[in-house]
């Protein structure tokens, strides 16, 4: 009963090791299988530059320097700045704007702005372009022109 036990195992083994062998030759064959750059042949494309018109660098330097005429910002001094960015909506009133940039101001301990000053910054900045108003009653709404919006992003 014993050489039957030890005939039986002996039998699988084979099979095993077959299976075994023929795995590794089929990855064998895998790995023999072309590549896929050696299966495209690259040739060689003559590259030539482009040339540009005239017309064309007309138009571009036209574009130029209208962009830098509408997009070409004044260096604005540091309460300009917080003025505009003080407006946190669509149109305001002079006191609200000084609302706003007073809040920052007053924690820290800086003078707050005074009424003449806001309206000496408000005018400023009505010249440069970035802020409009119109009277309303008895005062002025501000509120910022496409430039200012754009200043501001």
């Amino acid at each position: 009963m014993e050489e039957k036990k030890d005939e039986h195992p002996s039998k699988q083994e084979p099979s095993e090791q077959d299976k075994i062998r023929n795995y590794i030759e089929e990855m064998a064959k895998e790995k023999k299988a072309p590549v896929a750059k050696d299966l495209v042949q690259l040739k060689h494309v003559d590259v030539q530059k482009q040339e540009v018109s005239q017309e064309t660098l007309d138009l571009a330097k036209t574009l130029k320097e209208q962009y830098l005429k509408h997009d070409q910002f004044e260096r604005l001094s540091n309460d300009e700045l917080t003025i505009l960015e003080s407006f946190i909506s669509g149109r305001m009133f002079l006191s609200r704007i000084a609302i706003v940039a007073n809040q920052s101001r007053i924690p820290l301990g800086i003078e707050p702005y005074r009424k003449a000053d806001l309206e000496k910054i408000l005018k400023s900045l009505n010249q440069k372009g970035y802020i409009e108003s119109e009277k309303v009653g008895d005062q002025f709404v501000y509120f910022l022109t496409e430039r200012g919006k754009y200043r501001l992003q």
